[in-house]
């Protein structure tokens, strides 16, 4: 039996998308209704830990928003005047260098919080990878919810951490690991973000959807493109995986895959 990985399509993600939105491309916006403590995002989010009364206060200055693939949320260097909360989608982080290569800083998905920043001016390009709903407010209104919820403090200082620890586990990837190892530690992570359970309770095959592109994937772990497509076929052949498709992907041994990307040099 496979082991679909893909996050579920749930009764709250169908709702948003149903919802009446009147928006031109992801360029304007709309109110949106309280249906926040059914959101597919909320375990995940930043107010994951409001309930009742304080969830309703904190969602009253929230609006949601609608880009299309493609389309920047925000750019490196513009004012931090709004802050993200990833409702559905997929959306890539990323830098460009002096020389016009790309470095993409990370991909966010459901329940990931976007664009805070302390210097007043967003750190990188946020751009969507796919359809992609984001609840957003002013960093204005963030700061006066986290004066008055002491909950959204602890949350987002949880969030923080998380970050800087997978930021760690990133730098370790790029600097210390074969091409193989990178890609397999790449490949582990997607599986981790979409299963809630504990890894060793799975058996059999485990599959899991790319949205990102080959060349999305060598920007963010700094490889080539055609060092990325020879990895995923050596995978392959090793009985690791299987490719169903560009995005696609069955893990055949998740055991394997696994120790694989624990390796280090």
């Amino acid at each position: 039996m496979v082991y679909q990985a893909v996050a579920p399509d749930t009764h709250a993600d169908r709702k948003i998308r149903s919802r009446s939105f009147t928006f031109d491309a992801g360029n304007s916006l709309q109110p949106k209704t309280n249906y926040c403590a059914s959101c597919a995002a909320h375990k995940q989010a930043i107010c994951a830990r409001l309930q009742g009364r304080e969830l309703e206060a904190f969602s009253a200055s929230s609006t949601h928003h609608v880009f299309k693939p493609g389309q920047m949320i925000f750019s490196e260097f513009d004012d931090a005047l709004t802050v993200y909360t990833v409702v559905s989608g997929d959306v890539r982080l990323s830098r460009m260098l002096d020389d016009g290569r790309r470095q993409i800083t990370s991909f966010k998905s459901k329940g990931d919080f976007i664009g805070l920043s302390t210097s007043g001016h967003y750190t990188s390009d946020a751009e969507a990878i796919n359809d992609v709903v984001v609840c957003q407010f002013t960093a204005h209104a963030l700061k006066n919810s986290l004066e008055e919820f002491n909950a959204l403090q602890s949350r987002l200082m949880e969030m923080m951490q998380e970050e800087m620890m997978t930021l760690q586990d990133h730098m370790v990837v790029l600097g210390r690991k074969t091409p193989v190892e990178k890609i397999a530690s790449f490949l582990m992570e997607r599986v981790r973000r979409v299963i809630d359970t504990d890894l060793e309770e799975i058996t059999g095959e485990v599959a899991i959807t790319l949205p990102m592109t080959r060349a999305d994937i060598a920007d963010f772990l700094g490889l080539t493109i055609e060092t990325v497509s020879r990895t995923f076929t050596k995978l392959r052949k090793q009985g690791l995986i299987e490719l169903k498709s560009a995005h696609d992907i069955s893990i055949t041994d998740l055991y394997g895959l696994e120790l694989l990307a624990s390796s280090a040099h």
